[in-house]
């Protein structure tokens, strides 16, 4: 349910910016004859903003634990991601397809403290959703780089 309203916020935060520009009327422009919502320009990017979540348990599972980030790249890098620009870099590269995401050539050691990464919000202006379970974050990282090392 968190994620969620940190979504549907984020959502409408990023539509507003967007459609902000498209909206924006000189001053002396005529009246409109009726209220309406008026599209985004043809030159103005699809939104991009994800809700990522990671859940994992310490230990013998025994304390479970959730984190939660916004990351926003269209129109702007943003929201509360450590590293949004490199994250955004990221999914940029693969037009926000995880499946595509380079795995790194590193070792991580024979550890099984299972994570969970989850993505949930819009690439491109699609909707996009995003599971996959991990033996340990090391191999998270990973695979995924810096979208979720959080």
């Amino acid at each position: 349910m968190r994620t969620r309203n940190i979504l549907a916020a984020a959502l409408a935060a990023t539509a507003t910016l967007a459609l902000g520009a498209a909206t924006a009327a000189p001053a002396t422009a005529a009246p409109a004859a009726h209220a309406s919502v008026a599209a985004p320009a043809a030159d103005t990017p699809a939104p991009d903003a994800l809700v990522l979540t990671l859940t994992g348990a310490n230990g013998q599972n025994v304390a479970q634990w959730e984190r939660t980030v916004l990351l926003s790249c269209q129109p702007g890098v943003g929201g509360d991601h450590p590293d949004a620009a490199a994250a955004c870099a990221g999914l940029t590269g693969v037009q926000g397809d995880f499946a595509d995401l380079p795995v790194a050539h590193s070792v991580c050691p024979d550890l099984y403290l299972p994570v969970t990464a989850a993505a949930q919000g819009f690439w491109n202006g699609q909707p996009l959703s995003y599971q996959q379970t991990f033996t340990n974050q090391c191999d998270l990282i990973r695979a995924t780089g810096q979208i979720f090392n959080f």
